[in-house]
């Protein structure tokens, strides 16, 4: 007689793997399709400037961006720069529009982990999605919206282990915390905190089974593996660019920060009050990159949730307060430092709706009936995508292209330009990539700059003797370095970017003639 056939382990996991998403799911994948078309349609078309543009075309390049590295970011931008579908820069750009979009769905997850019902949830995710903060970063290429989703599926990751207690997710979190890091050290707010609470919950599972400790670690450092590509990308050279990440301190200078130290004030006897001094600034921030409603009924969720559930509560708390501390001390105006605090808002606006709504419900019965009043929470991503989309709509934003050939137009065939950071990355974006001016090179004062593809290594006068030589900067300081063995000769007036995505700034294109020369001219 034949034995009933018994479906083994591995086809049980299969059969629950692959089963239907639940509503809230389902709602996740909402946001992220909403959001990503959203975004889709208003990414930036071309090339920006300083970090911005650098972003659009060192991971193409397979190159080492500025500190720290954000390795994980250059290496899957090097696969979105494969996609067959628009300019590198549009690619590059894709990148951080999935990743937003993404962050969106999975601040869904969390939000329904923590009882929200799933159109709540939905509400919630859409409006993190439509605010100014994380609209901004899904239109530009950046680490940022991927440092957002890292962080929030491991927030979420951690309250599917408190949940269901299975070891698989010990082992998904430890992962995921190694990639976050790989991609952006400002995980170094967030990570250690979860880390925390979680080892905490976890401390007599692990006590019974200490082979999950050794796993966990070493699913952390394989997360951390990303870094072997800046050894590697430097063993290719060139070695006047690269070489110095081949030592030790090189190395470790890059991914630490070394050169921004100056600005971090966190360890100085004010920071406390320097955070605490902020908090009315980030809280205006956010009701001007939102609206009043995202912002109280997110200080309301997270009193709720602070009552609730103490172990959930006390962790975002904290993960906000890192996020506000090192917001406030390190330079206190990159409003994406704050995006985690921004999606915990979202989750806990969530958390409010859910319980004003359920405290309706027990009084008015009648309100119970699905969806009820709950649809009305989608009126405030509503209002938020209307009053937000020609403010953050970038699809018509081509000051980068303009800028690039009005600069490259006033230049001398086969010239030398040397200029600054933000400057150069747009030229060098155009340059290096589109192939915009070949006869062309450009140098920053530091021969050695990585985001330059055709480096100038000599001199500034052997350049100047050889080729037409001209400088391009902001500042007109820094070039007091040259006015000593130079005559400057003033040509067209430029609007320029410094440290921004626009052009805030002016400058003058100088031609600079070598003084011997100039003299030898006039005898």
């Amino acid at each position: 007689q034949r034995r009933p056939h018994r479906m083994t382990g591995a086809a049980r996991t299969g059969a629950r793997r692959w089963r239907l998403p639940g509503p809230t799911g389902l709602a996740a994948g909402a946001v992220f399709g909403l959001a990503l078309l959203a975004y889709l349609r208003t990414l930036l078309p071309g090339p920006s400037f300083g970090d911005w543009a650098e972003m659009q075309f060192i991971p193409y390049q397979l190159g080492i961006p500025h500190p720290t590295g954000y390795p994980l970011y250059v290496l899957l931008g090097k696969l979105f720069s494969l996609v067959p579908i628009g300019s590198i820069a549009w690619r590059a750009e894709l990148l951080s529009a999935v990743a937003a979009a993404a962050s969106a769905g999975t601040a869904v997850l969390i939000a329904g982990r923590l009882g929200a019902r799933p159109t709540l949830a939905l509400a919630a995710g859409l409006a993190l999605a439509a605010t100014g903060t994380l609209w901004l970063e899904a239109t530009f290429s950046e680490m940022n919206s991927l440092h957002l989703l890292l962080v929030a599926a491991l927030i979420h990751r951690a309250l599917v282990w408190r949940a269901e207690r299975r070891d698989r997710d010990l082992r998904i979190g430890a992962l995921l915390a190694g990639l976050a890091l790989s991609n952006h050290l400002l995980a170094m707010t967030v990570v250690p905190i979860i880390l925390l609470f979680v080892l905490a919950d976890a401390r007599q599972r692990l006590i019974d089974r200490p082979a999950l400790i050794l796993q966990g670690v070493g699913l952390g450092l394989l997360g951390l593996t990303p870094y072997l590509f800046i050894p590697i990308r430097a063993l290719a050279g060139p070695a006047s660019m690269y070489g110095r990440f081949l030592t030790w301190d090189g190395f470790l200078s890059l991914v630490s920060g070394a050169d921004f130290r100056r600005d971090m004030q966190f360890a100085s006897g004010s920071s406390l009050a320097t955070a605490w001094r902020a908090v009315p600034d980030i809280v205006e921030q956010f009701q001007e990159r939102s609206h009043a409603v995202f912002v109280f009924g997110g200080l309301v969720g997270g009193a709720v949730q602070l009552l609730r559930d103490r172990w959930t509560g006390l962790l975002f708390l904290a993960i906000v307060v890192a996020n506000v501390f090192f917001y406030a001390n390190y330079l206190g105006d990159l409003e994406h430092y704050l995006l985690v605090t921004w999606l915990i808002v979202a989750v806990w606006l969530a958390v409010a709706a859910e319980a004003v709504l359920a405290w309706l419900e027990d009084r008015l019965p009648a309100l119970a009936a699905e969806p009820g009043p709950a649809v009305l929470a989608l009126v405030l991503p509503i209002v938020l995508v209307g009053s937000h989309w020609e403010t953050y709509d970038q699809s018509r934003n081509h000051t980068g292209e303009r800028f690039a050939e009005a600069v490259f137009a006033e230049l001398a065939p086969n010239a030398v330009l040397i200029s600054y950071w933000d400057t150069l990355t747009n030229l060098s974006y155009m340059h290096c990539v589109e192939g915009v001016r070949p006869d062309v090179s450009l140098r920053a004062f530091d021969p050695a700059a990585r985001i330059i593809c055709d480096p100038v290594e000599l001199d500034l006068e052997k350049v100047a003797r050889e080729r037409p030589l001209y400088a391009l900067f902001a500042i007109d300081s820094e070039l007091n370095g040259v006015r000593e063995t130079f005559d400057l000769l003033p040509g067209r007036q430029f609007a320029l970017s410094y440290g921004r995505r626009t052009l805030d700034h002016s400058g003058t294109l100088y031609r600079l003639i070598p003084k011997d020369q100039a003299a030898d001219a006039g005898g």
